[in-house]
């Protein structure tokens, strides 16, 4: 999951990503074997701002098991993409306002 560097994401972090995806009994293969599917979502957070990474990936790791159509059309259809930059970047558990968490 050495990709996840590109997005300022330590390998501290890294590991703790890793164990909090094994605790929730998620399938690690996916950040493992997606990584442009998870990186494609990343990018999709980044382009209205968001840069609390990490944080997204902490707070619901089942998110990048969606696909990326369906949290881009969440995120295209919520009316203020500043506001919901702001929101993101405040608390990643309000990706609730957007009914990804």
């Amino acid at each position: 999951m050495d990709y996840l560097k590109e997005y300022q994401i330590s390998d501290d972090e890294i590991i703790t990503i890793k164990e909090n995806i094994e605790e929730n009994n998620l399938n690690l293969d996916l950040f493992i074997y997606e990584s442009e599917k998870i990186k494609k979502i990343l990018d999709l957070f980044l382009s209205i701002g968001v840069t609390n990474l990490y944080d997204i990936l902490i707070t619901n790791p089942m998110l990048f098991g969606e696909s990326l159509n369906y949290i881009e059309n969440k995120i295209n259809n919520y009316h203020d993409k500043i506001e919901l930059k702001e929101l993101l970047n405040e608390d990643a558990h309000n990706l609730r306002v957007i009914n990804l968490y």
